[in-house]
């Protein structure tokens, strides 16, 4: 504000000055952000990859998961019983890895394979 206010005229006019001033600053915030959410891709991408090695797929099936859980403990114990390193920290990576393979991967099949169908009479069938 460049003038002090002296009418309802003047006052209108600076309320208008403002409202477009605030229009424009918000645009630039918006604009602001997407260039960081831009920038920081490559790291957002890094950091989805590192938690599917950390962090295992919940939302699997019990009995999927299971055995894959064995599998790859009895793959190490059989191959890498040497290294108490390995033994420690690579069946749990690989538990996590396998648990995000088997989720993008079979939970899709698994779920057209059981899909219900509806017969001619109106009542649901499993296929």
């Amino acid at each position: 504000m460049n003038s002090t206010i002296r009418s309802y005229n003047d006052l209108l006019a600076e309320q208008e000055r403002l409202r477009s001033q605030l229009k424009v600053q918000k645009e630039q915030i918006r604009e602001d952000m997407l260039e960081i959410k831009e920038e920081f891709k490559p790291v957002l991408g890094l950091v989805r990859v590192i938690g599917k090695f950390t962090n295992r797929e919940t939302r699997n099936e019990a009995l999927v998961t299971t055995g894959s859980s064995l599998a790859i403990d009895l793959i190490v114990k059989k191959f890498l019983s040497g290294n108490l390193l390995t033994r420690l920290f690579l069946p749990p990576m690989l538990k996590n890895v396998s648990s995000h393979v088997i989720y993008n991967n079979l939970a899709p099949f698994l779920g057209r394979l059981f899909k219900k169908k509806a017969k001619p009479n109106g009542v649901a069938a499993m296929e």
